[in-house]
C-alpha cells in the first residue's frame, strides 16, 4: 500500500481500487469462491468510501467564494447540517450491517485477515460517525467562521496518531491491505490507494443527488458549479428546509 493516503475533498478522492486478474493461488484451489468474496468486500468498501467523501467534498466546494458574512456563514452552517445527516444515513443504511455480514469471512482460512476486515469496517464507521458529529454539532458565525477539524478530516495518512480517529482508519486500511495481498499474492488482485476514473461516477452521482436535495433544483449537469454562489442563488429553498430551520 502507498505510505500516504490523501483524502482531499477538493481533489480526486483516494479510493480502494482493484487491479484484478483470474489467477487463483494454490491456497484457494479447494475454495475458489473465497477470492471473489474478498473482491466483493473490496468493491463494497470502495463504494462506501466514495459515498462518505461525497458530502465532505460538497461542503468543501461550497466554501469556494463564500464570504464570512452572516448570510454566508448561515449557508455554511446549513450545508454542514445536510452533510452530517447524509453521513448518519450512510452509517445506518450502508455501514452498520457490514460487521455482521463479514464476521465469518476468511475466519477459518486466515483468522488474521478476518480480524483485519472487521477492524477496517469499524474504523471506517467510527471515522464517518466522527465527521458526521462535527458537521451536525458545529455552528459557523462571524466570531467562529472556521473550525480546526475542517482541515483535519481532509487528510488520513501515516502521520496521524494511532489513537486518533483518522489514524485508526489509516492503520486499519494498511493492516487489511497487507493481509489481503499476503493471501492473494503479488500477481493476483492487488489493493492500491489511488484515484481512479472508474470510481468517479459513484462520487459524482452522490454529490449531484445531495446538491439537488440541498438546493431544491430538479437536476444538475456534471459541469454545473456548486460553489457558494450556487447555494446563495437557492437560499430561499435552503433556509426553509427542515435541517436549516432548526
Amino acid at each position: 500500500m502507498n505510505k500516504k493516503i490523501f483524502l482531499l475533498s477538493i481533489l480526486p478522492i483516494s479510493l480502494i481500487i482493484l487491479s484484478c486478474n483470474g489467477y487463483i493461488y494454490p491456497q484457494f484451489e479447494k475454495n475458489p469462491k473465497a477470492a471473489p468474496e474478498l473482491i466483493k468486500f473490496d468493491l463494497t468498501m470502495s463504494h462506501n468510501t466514495s459515498k462518505i467523501w461525497a458530502p465532505i467534498r460538497i461542503f468543501e466546494i461550497s466554501k469556494q467564494n463564500m464570504p464570512e458574512s452572516d448570510e454566508g456563514l448561515k449557508i455554511k452552517s446549513c450545508i454542514a447540517q445536510w452533510a452530517g445527516t447524509f453521513l448518519e444515513e450512510t452509517i445506518e443504511n450502508d455501514l452498520i450491517h457490514l460487521e455482521f455480514e463479514y464476521k465469518n469471512t476468511y475466519k477459518t482460512n486466515d483468522p488474521d485477515l478476518n480480524v483485519a476486515m472487521l477492524e477496517y469496517i469499524q474504523a471506517l464507521t467510527n471515522f464517518t460517525d466522527f465527521v458526521a458529529k462535527k458537521y451536525k454539532n458545529s455552528e459557523f458565525t462571524t466570531t467562529t467562521p472556521t473550525h480546526q477539524w475542517e482541515s483535519e478530516i481532509l487528510i488520513v495518512d501515516e502521520n496521524d496518531s494511532k489513537d486518533s480517529v483518522a489514524g485508526k482508519l489509516y492503520f486499519a486500511m494498511d493492516k487489511y491491505g497487507g493481509r489481503r495481498n499476503h493471501n492473494l499474492g503479488p500477481i493476483a488482485s492487488r489493493l492500491l490507494n489511488s484515484s481512479n476514473e472508474m470510481t468517479q461516477p459513484i462520487l459524482i452521482h452522490n454529490m449531484k443527488n445531495l446538491a439537488i436535495n440541498i438546493s431544491g433544483q430538479k437536476s444538475l449537469k456534471d459541469s454545473d458549479s456548486i460553489d457558494y454562489y450556487f447555494y446563495q442563488s437557492n437560499k430561499e429553498y435552503l433556509f426553509n428546509t427542515d435541517l436549516c430551520k432548526k
